[in-house]
């Protein structure tokens, strides 16, 4: 996820840019990277500050919180960086501090693999689900009631709560 900024000659520019998700491998535990990483970055100069917005998205595969069964889905979010050469303090925008690259005088090739696995990372769900109609696994036997249905029975209840049951009649 690198590009050289000697290419570029006048700003504001938009790139494309696509790599291989194998640097995000293993990034987040449960969470498999497929295909490739695409981003759509706009590019601004400012002096010695190269300020670049866009979009990620890339292929995953994960497991459901509720069948526990691997699913592909699709993380798309957007990403935000400054990109600064030599010697410099960290930027505030709106009072919140953004991501830095620094690079030396003479370097020139910019690496957004951090920057790309940060967006990503926080992309994705807390609790990701295969569907929204997923019926998960069954408490008592583990059954995935996606696939089949079980015999439990629902109306098992502690003895110790039978009491209560008497209030709602």
């Amino acid at each position: 996820m690198n590009f050289d900024l000697r290419e570029f000659n006048s700003f504001p520019i938009d790139l494309s840019l696509e790599s291989e998700a194998d640097p995000l491998e293993g990034a987040v535990e449960g969470v498999s990277f497929r295909d490739v990483v695409k981003m759509r970055i706009n590019l601004q100069k400012v002096k010695e500050e190269y300020y670049c917005h866009g979009l990620v998205s890339a292929q995953i595969e994960v497991e459901c919180s509720r069948c526990l069964e691997m699913f592909k889905t699709e993380l798309a979010t957007e990403m935000e960086c400054v990109i600064k050469t030599g010697e410099g303090k960290p930027v505030l925008s709106s009072g919140v501090m953004e991501e830095c690259i620094y690079l030396k005088q003479n370097e020139h090739v910019v690496d957004l693999t951090d920057v790309v696995r940060q967006a990503l990372t926080l992309a994705l769900p807390l609790k990701p689900v295969c569907r929204e109609e997923c019926r998960g696994l069954c408490p008592n036997c583990g059954v995935n009631l996606n696939e089949e249905e079980c015999d439990c029975s629902e109306d098992e209840i502690d003895e110790r709560w039978e009491g209560l049951r008497n209030l709602l009649e």
